[in-house]
């Protein structure tokens, strides 16, 4: 109500601004045009009172002229004369007195002009201002309406702010419950692992306890073996002692055995079967090919076809008789060594994948992927029987006794599964992405190939903890899929570098025992012979080159 009456005030206001302008209008732009016209008329009245007298004057000459012919008289022609010369004398001053009004006739009809033309352009003016003044009143309207809005919104706002408020300063409150809950269960986390390691300290001490006492009964068992096999010679070939004897050699590889271009492309992935005698590469040509390995040659035995894609990963199985091979086609294939057929593939990922391996028995296998998932299947059914969502890209993975998965990502993580489990139950974060995983012989030992130009090791007794770290100022990491390697001993590891190095670091010291240099290109993967006799790596450039320790050649 009080606002209505506050918008009529207003508006009557506004009315009478507008009046007052319009009288001071009024009384500006016309007093002067009525003494202009007051004045035009007197003259026009005057111009037409000579104009008559004229007239009069005229015909009165004409008169007394016509006068003058018909007496004939000379004192009448003077007199007549004398008369006609006053007339013309009074017509003449009469003709100026008129010019000059015509000439001030016509000045005030120019100022009239003039007048006129300020006139229209003060009246064009005054809409002007009418105009705005009425738009302005209109956004006076608006206005209010919208201050009405914002205030009403103001309102809301404050009501909405101060419940943020309340909720805030309850969260607060469960923040500090939640934080005290915390350090509460940070500090029973730290006593289990002290109670954990103290344990695992004990079993490790009972285990090499049994490890001696085993180690003992096998010495004498074999020193009772060779007692009885003393009287038997038995004469073996250097091929065979290269490649065929299961004692693990403690030398080092420095020289080139052979080398060869294994595949029309790059060559992603190296691996010697058990007994040491064959060697298979996958290349970006979608081929595997098998290398037998002689003493101074290796031939080619097959390639492997079916894979509509580059290769990723190959690996025998346990008895050498199967080839598992990753595929970037999305697929997962598995070949027979001897005829060398296709058996099975694997679809099902959305992503290419990068790693595939046997989960112990070699009818089951896992797989990782690009598209952020590990899948887990069953050869004789064909079928994938688990899957698990990492949430990174699987660069490669592992697996022990058939149970337990690890899995190294794209985002610097290594995870720890368990096959009957859906989410991991450990996580190791490193300081880049993970290129490669591999496992010591023993299982103890876990080695990742690290994209921040490292390797590290981890103890996988001692809650997953790193142990070394492995680095070389020359040492740089060629590719998000870079393989490293244990040595079949555990003593080194090797790794090639994208400078075409291939380096051999020693577990123990962390020093680099070795580099060797053929390559002309990065190196992608290596692998060590199962007798360590040997170490294969292989390039960008399709070139496979296998070094050994020079004592066979």
């Amino acid at each position: 109500m009080a606002g209505g009456l506050a918008y009529s005030n207003i508006e009557l206001s506004i009315r009478r601004v507008i009046f007052k302008e319009i009288e001071k209008r009024n009384y500006r732009e016309k007093e002067p045009f009525e003494v202009l016209i007051s004045t035009y008329n007197k003259l026009f009245d005057a111009v037409s009172e000579l104009r008559h007298e004229i007239l009069l004057l005229t015909i009165q000459n004409e008169k007394l002229r016509q006068e003058n012919l018909q007496n004939g008289q000379g004192t009448l022609e003077g007199k007549s004369t004398e008369k006609s010369s006053i007339l013309e004398q009074k017509i003449y001053s009469l003709q100026e007195e008129l010019t000059n009004l015509h000439r001030r006739k016509g000045e005030h009809a120019q100022q009239i002009v003039d007048l006129t033309s300020k006139l229209q352009e003060a009246e064009k003016n005054l809409n002007l201002k009418e105009n705005l003044l009425s738009e302005a009143e209109t956004n006076i309207i608006v206005l209010k309406d919208e201050k009405k809005q914002l205030e009403i919104s103001l309102a809301e706002t404050e009501g909405g702010n101060q419940v943020l408020r309340d909720e805030h300063q309850a969260l607060q409150i469960a923040y500090a419950s939640i934080e005290e809950k915390l350090k509460i269960l940070h500090y029973e986390n730290i006593a289990l692992v002290e109670r954990l390691m103290a344990y695992k300290a004990h079993d490790a001490e009972i285990l090499n306890k049994e490890n001696e006492h085993f180690v003992k009964i096998k010495q004498a068992q074999m020193q009772k073996e060779l007692e009885e096999a003393a009287s038997e010679v038995k004469v073996v070939t250097a091929d065979r002692l290269l490649f065929e004897t299961p004692l693990l050699s403690t030398s080092i590889p420095t020289k080139v055995h052979s080398k060869f271009d294994a595949h029309e492309g790059e060559v992603n992935a190296l691996q010697f079967n058990a007994a040491g005698r064959m060697l298979a590469s996958g290349g970006s040509d979608r081929k595997i090919k098998l290398w037998d390995i002689g003493q101074n040659t290796c031939s080619l035995r097959g390639s492997l076809t079916g894979s509509n894609a580059g290769i990723t990963s190959v690996e025998f199985d346990a008895n050498g008789a199967l080839i598992l091979a990753a595929s970037n086609d999305f697929a997962t294939r598995v070949w027979t060594v001897e005829d060398q057929r296709l058996r099975h593939t694997l679809t099902g990922h959305s992503g290419k994948v990068l790693a595939a391996r046997f989960m112990g028995d070699t009818s089951v296998v896992v797989t990782g992927s690009h598209d952020r998932t590990l899948k887990i299947w069953d050869l004789r059914s064909r079928a994938c029987i688990a899957t698990k969502f990492a949430g990174s890209s699987c660069n490669d993975l592992v697996t022990i006794d058939g149970v337990q998965i690890l899995s190294g990502h794209f985002d610097k993580r290594i995870r720890f599964w368990d096959q009957r489990s859906e989410s991991s139950h450990n996580e190791i974060v490193l300081q880049g992405k993970v290129t490669s995983l591999d496992l010591s012989r023993d299982r103890n030992h876990l080695l990742a190939c690290v994209r921040d130009d490292s390797l590290v090791t981890i103890d996988l007794r001692m809650n997953q903890k790193i142990c070394n770290s492995f680095t070389d100022d020359e040492f740089h990491v060629a590719c998000d899929w870079n393989r490293a390697a244990f040595s079949s001993s555990g003593e080194y590891i090797s790794v090639g570098s994208s400078d075409g190095t291939v380096f051999i670091f020693n577990t123990s010291t962390t020093v680099v025992e070795q580099r060797l240099k053929e390559h002309s290109s990065a190196v992608i993967a290596v692998a060590w012979h199962p007798c360590d006799y040997a170490l294969a790596s292989c390039d960008k450039t399709k070139r496979v080159v296998i070094w050994t320790d020079g004592g066979y050649n």
